[in-house]
C-alpha cells in the first residue's frame, strides 16, 4: 500500500467515524448551536473530503508516472 492510499484510506475512515459520532451528538443536541456547529464546520466537510480524495488519487497517480519515468 503507498503512503498515499494509506492517507486516503485514513481520511476515509476518520470521516465515517466523525460523521457517526456527529449522528450519535445531534439525536441529543438539538437546539440553534447546534444547527449552528453543523453548518460551520460539517456541512461542507462531505464534498471537501471528497474533493481532497480525488486529488490523492491525481497526486498518486503522478508520483507513479515520475517514479516509473526514473527507472
Amino acid at each position: 500500500m503507498s503512503s498515499m492510499s494509506g492517507s486516503k484510506g485514513l481520511l476515509t475512515d476518520a470521516t465515517r467515524q466523525l460523521q457517526a459520532r456527529w449522528d450519535q451528538t445531534r439525536s441529543a443536541w438539538r437546539d440553534h448551536k447546534a444547527d449552528e456547529f453543523e453548518n460551520l464546520y460539517l456541512t461542507d466537510l462531505a464534498a471537501t473530503v471528497n474533493s481532497t480524495l480525488r486529488v490523492i488519487d491525481e497526486l498518486d497517480l503522478l508520483l507513479n508516472k515520475i517514479h516509473a519515468d526514473c527507472e
